[in-house]
């Protein structure tokens, strides 16, 4: 991310296990002697002693050896596979994590041969007529047999989950002294899976106790490893199982080191150790850990494999909708599920979220890692700047412009008197007119809500005028309500099929709204080829920017007249979309609104893109003092000029001057302050100062009586940061019936629905959103 990811949880135990197999056994020294006597003698012999008796001898070493056999056949009959394993794998109550993953753990098969080597020891001591010392042997074959069968019955049965029986024959095995070190390894792990924890610690002492005893095995080190991963020494853990080269062990000992990793938080050691074992599945864990550092496209890929694996499906899709939230994938997200409610809560309840805002809001070394020198990197970006210096339109230029109080006001309006006959007389023609050039010369001079608000009243009386409803739409494109522009901007068109600027901007918004605007764009293309005309117009290359064909907009550069404001932002993301040359074209922005904060920006920048962020912070200190900038447009002006000024007096650490700067002209000013204090509210956000901010969106929306949805929004971030997520709730539903195009709005609604695991609403905005949306606001933890 990015963010600092995503997708941690504690771990409750220590994990479970399967049972561990037989290695070197142990001799036992007790026996039994047993006497006979001959039958049909004609006197009394002496009668001879059993293992004097060579035939006897042999029957016994043949019978034994069978018995032997078949019990080590019948041992491997009662397990799934060729070996047995130590831990299996780890079905959790709570959902794995990339702290806690869910990893088999294995040990060997016992060895065959060591069993047949016994028996022909014990016939080659007879044969050498060592035969006490050969019945020796036979009688700890007998005593190993048995140990033997206790020990893999409890194997068994600890496969079969059946702890209470297993953990009686481990403790046969140990009494029997006979692999105590595994035996009692086991008995911990029936115990940990009984909730035994007393037992647990004992069991695993008296393993350590015994371990000595397997000073000379070749899984000395694989023990030792073993009681100390489940002690909780995970350092001396790590240091043993690198000693652990016995094949099949390394497997285990690389799984088992990789579950260690994790736990310290070395995802790269965690993640190489599971790819160079073999011997397991590990879609999900590689999954977790490469969600845990980021790397989400990696984390998909195996997430999608480990979802075909049922036992691990909920987990696998529970973790895959969290990173399509993380991505911005948020239909995905919503997709993933069925619509078994049950299903879904099941899936969505294994990984509780916390939701809060994104750190690159606040932490300006965050904020400078992520912070992009183009402020046109995304088509939004583009038609933002665009609406910004888009003119408003006017019956009358040579009346209106009279009316408006704005120097170069001719560059920031359009004539389109050839609608006057929808007006009827001229009389009534001029009247609106000025009154409309009242309503725009609030609006370009940095009053945009106060113009809102009057366009809506002023189109009360004259619904079906095109240049009115083109005007309302400006001004609300302009304050980033992308669905109620759309709606006037194509009001505005079908009122007038030639105002190509109504339809151009009218798929613009739509675009942005994430509304079907296929329909209106077919009609405008089928207009615009009727009307030999319309290649004049820079709006028809509007309709090219919403499909993304920037080379289609290249002819529009090779218009070098004189250009109004909007024709040179046109120009600047024509030629950087076709990666031409843009500074002259943003030099002659710059001279043309020499004040404007946009420009200054962009002209800021085509000095001193190339610089290291450290760098380009410094000389942003110095080029913005007292550089005589319009703050008029910052107060009231479009959102985007908010927007952009503050993430880059962020970066450059200039956020709490510029604050109390504000402050100061806000104490000292006779005027309606309200503009000022949304500006004021809205950097507070950015300073973490949202106590503040809430308070001051309160009074705009109490007492300065501001509703737009904008303002709810940001609100409702400052009751986030404030930690007042009932109030942000309320506020964010109030935010979305405004605009119901705030994406923003939706993208938080969802989360803190999901947050309070009210499942069903969340995955409704989530789908709503769609996806490949960016939230600048909001992210999430797991709890």
């Amino acid at each position: 991310m990015a963010e600092e990811i995503i997708l941690e949880k504690a771990e409750e135990n220590l994990g479970e296990s399967n049972p561990i197999s037989l290695s070197k056994s142990e001799i036992s020294e007790d026996h039994i002697d047993l006497e006979t006597k001959t039958e049909g003698e004609s006197k009394e012999q002496k009668p001879k002693k059993w293992f004097k008796d060579n035939r006897f001898l042999l029957l016994l070493t043949s019978s034994l050896s069978l018995i032997v056999i078949l019990l080590i056949i019948l041992s491997f009959l009662s397990s799934d596979s060729d070996k047995d394993v130590i831990l299996a794998n780890e079905l959790m109550d709570t959902p794995p994590s990339l702290e806690s993953l869910p990893m088999q753990e294995t040990s060997h098969a016992f060895d065959m041969s060591q069993v047949d080597s016994m028996v022909q020891k014990a016939n080659s001591l007879y044969l050498k007529g060592e035969r006490e010392q050969a019945l020796k042997i036979y009688e700890q074959i007998a005593v190993y047999s048995q140990a033997l069968s206790n020990y893999n019955l409890g194997v068994a049965q600890m496969n079969e989950n059946k702890f209470d029986s297993a953990l009686e024959n481990f403790k046969k095995a140990i009494a029997s002294k006979e692999k105590q070190t595994v035996s009692a390894i086991n008995a911990a792990i029936c115990s940990l899976k009984l909730g035994n924890m007393k037992d647990f610690q004992y069991y695993l002492d008296l393993a350590y106790v015994f371990l000595p005893d397997e000073g000379n095995s070749e899984l000395f080190s694989f023990y030792l490893s073993l009681i100390n991963y489940y002690k909780g020494f995970y350092p001396e853990a790590l240091q043993s199982f690198q000693k652990t080269q016995v094949e099949p062990y390394s497997d285990d000992a690389k799984y088992l080191s990789a579950k260690i990793y994790a736990k310290m938080n070395l995802d790269q050691k965690a993640t190489q150790n599971l790819k160079e074992q073999g011997s397991y599945e590990a879609s999900l864990p590689l999954g977790l850990l490469y969600a845990r550092m980021g790397a989400y496209d990696e984390a998909r890929a195996y997430l999608e494999n480990s979802s075909k694996i049922s036992r691990e499906a909920d987990i696998s899709i529970a973790a895959l909708a969290l990173i399509d939230i993380k991505t911005g994938m948020y239909a995905n997200a919503a997709g993933r599920f069925s619509n078994n409610r049950a299903k879904t809560k099941t899936q969505l309840d294994l990984y509780k979220i916390k939701v809060r805002l994104n750190k690159a809001l606040f932490n300006i070394q965050i904020a400078q890692d992520q912070f992009s020198k183009d402020f046109l990197k995304n088509k939004k970006d583009q038609i933002d700047y665009l609406f910004y210096y888009a003119p408003y339109q006017v019956f009358d230029a040579k009346q209106a412009v009279g009316y408006i109080n704005k120097a170069n006001a001719t560059s920031f309006v359009q004539d389109q008197s050839d609608t006057s006959a929808y007006l009827g007389i001229s009389s009534a023609l001029s009247s609106v007119n000025i009154r409309l050039a009242s309503i725009i010369s609030d609006a370009l001079n940095y009053k945009l809500r106060k113009a809102n608000t009057d366009f809506n009243n002023l189109l009360k009386n004259y619904q079906e005028h095109s240049v009115l409803q083109y005007d309302l739409a400006l001004s609300y494109a302009q304050l980033q309500n992308y669905d109620l522009a759309f709606k006037h901007f194509a009001t505005s068109y079908h009122l007038d099929p030639k105002n190509y600027a109504a339809g151009a901007f009218a798929v613009l918004s739509a675009d942005l709204a994430g509304k079907d605007y296929s329909r209106l764009l077919a009609e405008i293309n089928e207009n615009i080829s009727l009307d030999d005309d319309s290649k004049n117009s820079p709006y028809v290359y509007l309709l090219s920017l919403a499909s993304n064909d920037y080379s289609a907009m290249l002819p529009f550069l090779e218009d070098e007249k004189d250009k109004s404001p909007f024709a040179l932002m046109l120009d600047i993301i024509i030629a950087k979309a076709n990666n031409l040359p843009t500074t002259q074209r943003i030099n002659a922005l710059k001279e043309k609104v020499p004040e404007d904060i946009l420009a200054t920006i962009l002209h800021f920048n085509s000095q001193n893109a190339e610089l290291d962020i450290k760098t380009y912070a410094q000389k942003a200190q110095i080029y913005f003092q007292d550089i005589g900038l319009d703050y008029k447009s910052f107060f009231g002006g479009s959102n985007i000029v908010r927007d952009d000024y503050v993430s880059l007096m962020n970066v450059a650490g200039l956020l709490n001057d510029q604050i109390n700067y504000f402050k100061e002209r806000i104490a000292s000013s006779a005027e309606d302050d309200s503009d000022m204090i949304l500006a004021l509210a809205y950097m507070n956000i950015f300073a973490q100062r949202y106590e503040e901010a809430y308070a001051l969106y309160n009074d705009l929306i109490n007492n300065y009586k501001v509703g737009d949805s904008n303002t709810l929004f940001l609100a409702a971030v400052a009751a986030i940061g404030a930690n007042n997520p009932n109030s942000a709730v309320a506020l964010l539903e109030l935010a979305k019936l405004q605009d119901d195009s705030n994406q923003e709005a939706r993208v938080a609604l969802g989360l803190l629905y999901h947050e309070i695991e009210n499942y069903e609403p969340a995955l409704y905005q989530y789908q709503r959103v769609g996806n490949n949306y960016e939230s600048k606001f909001f992210t999430f933890d797991l709890k």
